[in-house]
């Protein structure tokens, strides 16, 4: 093997919805690379492996990965050095010890920026923008990653902008900033259409309609939200649970303004999400969530 790799690969074999099948492709390819002289292209290939464990929740294993490959490289500056203190804070972060993470994802952007890796760079700020605990903090790494992005002739590095934006939003939504909120949501769907991906777009519309509904614009935000429920079921999704907990809290709201008959609808659209949505807010831990949507489908549910 001549140990070349282009570099786009890494990112070709990524499937984030089944990092189990993407941890064998990266093995596979570790196989094929095993008599490679390329310290760094293993290391790199390591690294993705243990992103691939912490995805399944297997952070010791893919600390120990990680560990080994950032003795083995030690001070050396190399895109293996970035992803590997990359991977290592998000283990970190993932497993609990948030306030340890940030010392390797700034490590990671110290490199990426001196070697002019661009993508990596804007993925270490996004970290450290995640791991911020201050909204405004965070609002302003974020544009930090956007103006890099902006600069960068690196496609990789401006398709992160999408996601910037989106991150942008949820912090000003933190903040109670729902107006810039909203105009950052609609920046990122203006930047998720070109890139093709009907899933993300019909996300990034939700994150619209979610803080129409929110500013109490609840007509549109209705209407929103029954176009991206026929939007999800031609690609194949029946019931999409968010979008039916949003017709759910929408519906309420009008009820409880007066419009009685959207009371029934609002019971019907909590069922169904209730239905949709039960395994993952559990696994999220977000039982209060949970718990909302069995009231609000209950008949016998006292107005707020």
């Amino acid at each position: 093997m001549s140990g070349e790799i282009s570099p786009s690969l890494f990112e070709d074999l990524w499937d984030y919805k089944d990092p189990a099948a993407t941890e064998i492709k990266f093995q596979e390819l570790l196989s094929q690379f095993a008599t490679s002289n390329d310290l760094d292209l293993l290391l790199e290939l390591d690294t993705q492996i243990a992103r691939a464990q912490g995805l399944q929740q297997r952070f010791d294993s893919a600390a120990i990965i990680l560990e080994a490959a950032l003795e083995t490289i030690g001070l050396k500056q190399s895109r293996a050095a970035i992803r590997a203190n990359l991977e290592y804070g998000r283990v970190l972060r993932s497993s609990g010890r948030v306030s340890d993470s940030r010392l390797y994802f700034e490590k990671a952007l110290s490199i990426a920026s001196a070697l002019h890796e661009d993508a990596l760079a804007i993925d270490a700020l996004h970290m450290i923008a995640i791991v911020e605990p201050d909204p405004a903090a965070q609002i302003a790494r974020n544009r930090e990653a956007i103006q890099l992005s902006q600069r960068s002739a690196d496609p990789k590095a401006q398709r992160w902008q999408a996601s910037l934006w989106n991150n942008i939003g949820m912090s000003c939504h933190d903040l109670g900033l729902l107006n810039e909120a909203l105009a950052a949501f609609r920046t990122a769907l203006v930047l998720r259409e070109p890139q093709g991906d009907p899933e993300t777009t019909l996300i990034a519309r939700w994150m619209i309609a979610w803080t129409l509904r929110l500013q109490g614009n609840l007509l549109e935000a209705l209407a929103e939200q029954h176009l991206l429920e026929v939007a999800w079921r031609k690609l194949g999704v029946n019931n999409p649970g968010y979008v039916l907990e949003e017709l759910a809290e929408i519906n309420l709201k009008l009820a409880d303004q007066g419009e009685e008959a959207c009371r029934t609808a609002a019971r019907r659209y909590s069922k169904l999400a209730y239905r949709s949505l039960k395994k993952e807010l559990r696994k999220n831990g977000e039982s209060d969530r949970l718990e909302r949507l069995k009231q609000m489908a209950s008949p016998g549910r006292n107005k707020d």
